[in-house]
């Protein structure tokens, strides 16, 4: 089954929340948190291990990059390894212009937010996983599941569990949902899916002309007698 184009670019713009709300610590920690030249993660307490990289931070963090936000619980992960996870009432705020390097399809999508329980980054091998109440919504689109990976790498992003798309009137239900950010190919799983389009009005009939009356015939004007 393969879902019509407005669906699809709703997987695809989920795709954008996943990837722009997404990097990892990769420096030694700052005063209040750990911070690079690309980005920052703000917190009350951080530990830190220099030898191994693990890093966690048992209060309320705030992450930063360039047209990007988001806020959790706590978070941990290992600088060295290019992880980090944000966990507990994650929320991500996209401008729609934070995008990945010299990825056309990520720019101009316009102002998203991710919500989920809990985001795993892996910046190297660029997997980034939503758990937990995925809900993502930008403009009149909206999408929910149970669970999210997008893979950078290969451009894949596959959405399980009670998934819910919607855009415009046309939603799509399923089981599970896989689609190929490159091709644009999608292939929809569920017992069963399901799928809608708003109804489309019938146009009204075309108004029918003004009747008009026959103009009456002239009366013969008498003729006089000699």
């Amino acid at each position: 089954m393969t879902p019509r184009r407005p669906v699809l670019h709703l997987a695809l713009l989920l795709g954008v929340a996943l990837s722009c709300g997404a990097a990892a610590p990769a420096a030694a920690p700052g005063q209040n948190g750990l911070s690079t030249p690309d980005y920052r993660i703000e917190t009350s307490e951080t530990h830190w291990n220099f030898n191994t990289g693990d890093f966690t931070m048992p209060h309320r963090v705030r992450f930063f990059r360039p047209g990007t936000d988001a806020v959790g619980d706590k978070a941990n992960g290992n600088s060295k390894q290019g992880t980090a996870t944000l966990i507990g009432s994650v929320v991500v705020h996209d401008s729609g212009n934070a995008t990945e390097a010299g990825d056309a399809a990520y720019k101009g999508s316009g102002p998203a937010t991710l919500i989920c329980d809990k985001l795993e980054i892996d910046s190297k091998q660029k997997l980034y996983t939503a758990t937990g109440n995925v809900h993502f919504s930008q403009g009149a689109r909206t999408g929910t599941a149970d669970h999210a990976v997008l893979n950078r790498a290969n451009g894949l992003l596959h959405l399980d569990g009670n998934v819910h798309l919607s855009e415009n009137g046309s939603t799509l239900s399923a089981d599970s949902v896989d689609y190929n950010l490159n091709t644009k190919d999608a292939d929809v799983h569920g017992n069963p899916a399901a799928m809608t389009q708003p109804a489309n009005r019938p146009a009204p009939p075309p108004s029918a002309p003004p009747s008009q009356k026959p103009k009456p015939k002239p009366k013969p004007s008498p003729t006089r007698k000699p």
